[in-house]
């Protein structure tokens, strides 16, 4: 019996382009334009059509601040799995200081890495710790010469989005961004940010727009906002989920969670809606500071920042509009990152376990160690390392690298 399967490169060539136009990922089309050089030819470079980013905004916090000339940071978690799960990386690094140099090596795990890059308006790219805002210090000399891409398989996990200025900081205050639409084929003129802002404001702001629009003139206090099945939705600090509608304005889309936790997550997850309520010990601290005073308030009481005490975790039953406790995830985990939320299927995700939330005390956790699990059926917080669990989140030691000095040299970058 003959082989009837037809070869990638033999398809009918007016098929390439619908093909690749659903493809939404840098490295989806990175992978389709390396078929053959017919596919190549029929879609663009992903950069040539993606004109989103850097998207130049106002700054919705500090408008009357000289530093108002914002734009659009796109950071993507990509999991690193090595294709020789018995690789090892030798990297010798020279010291600055002196002429001797040291070498060191290890072995890559199974599970391979989550990698959280930033991309930035000068065209570099930047590392993070996949929960935080932490950024890593990375040699990227040692990278290109030592590290291959062909040896990873690379598969993108989530995206996110903040704010930055031109200079290369951060707009402070911004609690999360999402954006929608979120393709590269679409054009940038239709595309809306939403964001919640200055502790609780939920606003939004098209492609030329001079300022932000406040959505909601009565209610500031709004914890998440995501998009789910193509629309807008946003939660506030009761539980109550809206959706936005195409005039951008507020519809109740379900009752109030009446959950007495301090801060409120949305995930979504095999098409469900999710609500994970953050208990802490104590109230987070409110600012009413300029913004050469934040960075170094957040430093100073990162230590006594509020500590998680239990999650509880609600599906909205969409057909009866009513709240439903979950208790078990089965094999599904979430993630709760300081710009994103996701859920993560762990038999793909060697090392996590199923139903517990991953996350992390504060915005800027070193690299791995402060990164906490929650085991939704025990209701305990445990290390995400202990027993050697979730190295996933554990990046390579020379790679990434954040020691105690990182502190030190932020603190001397701001001065």
């Amino acid at each position: 019996m003959e082989d009837s399967r037809v070869r990638w490169s033999d398809l009918p060539p007016e098929l390439w382009p619908i093909i690749g136009k659903r493809l939404d990922t840098y490295i989806d089309v990175l992978r389709f334009r390396s078929v053959c050089r017919s596919w190549r030819a029929s879609l663009p470079p992903f950069n040539a059509v993606s004109p989103l980013l850097p998207l130049d905004l106002p700054s919705p916090v500090f408008a009357a601040d000289h530093l108002t000339d914002a734009y659009l940071i796109r950071r993507i978690i990509y999991r690193l799995s090595p294709l020789d799960h018995h690789q090892t990386f030798d990297f010798a690094s020279s010291s600055s200081s002196s002429s001797s140099s040291s070498s060191s090596s290890f072995s890559c795990p199974a599970e391979g890495w989550l990698a959280k890059v930033e991309s930035t308006k000068l065209g570099k790219m930047r590392f993070l710790h996949p929960l935080s805002t932490r950024y890593a210090k990375c040699n990227s000399d040692l990278l290109r010469k030592e590290v291959n891409l062909l040896d990873f398989g690379i598969y993108e996990v989530a995206k996110s989005y903040t704010l930055g200025y031109t200079n290369g900081s951060l707009v402070p205050r911004i609690t999360k961004v999402v954006m929608f639409p979120d393709s590269p084929w679409i054009d940038v003129k239709k595309c809306t940010i939403l964001a919640i802002y200055a502790g609780g404001k939920l606003g939004f702001a098209k492609h030329g727009d001079n300022k932000w629009t406040l959505i909601d003139h009565c209610n500031f206090h709004y914890d998440d906002v995501i998009v789910y099945k193509g629309q807008f939705y946003a939660v506030d600090r009761w539980g109550t989920i809206f959706w936005i509608d195409s005039s951008m304005k507020l519809v109740q889309f379900s009752p109030p969670l009446c959950g007495f936790g301090n801060q409120k997550h949305l995930v979504e997850c095999n098409g469900e809606l999710y609500v994970v309520d953050r208990f802490l010990d104590k109230e987070p601290l409110l600012w009413n500071a300029d913004i050469f005073h934040i960075h170094w308030l957040n430093n100073l009481i990162e230590d006594s920042s509020p500590k998680v005490i239990d999650f509880k975790l609600h599906r909205l039953d969409q057909e009866w509009g009513r709240w439903v406790e979950v208790k078990n995830l089965g094999n599904e985990s979430f993630v709760l990152g300081n710009d994103c939320c996701f859920s993560v299927s762990t038999p793909y995700f060697k090392g996590l376990k199923g139903s517990c939330i991953y996350f992390t005390h504060t915005p800027k956790c070193a690299l791995g160690y402060n990164t906490l699990v929650f085991e939704l059926e025990e209701k305990r917080i445990l290390n995400a390392f202990s027993n050697d669990n979730a190295p996933i989140f554990r990046p390579p030691p020379i790679w990434l690298n954040l020691e105690a000095t990182q502190f030190e040299e932020d603190a001397a970058d701001n001065q």
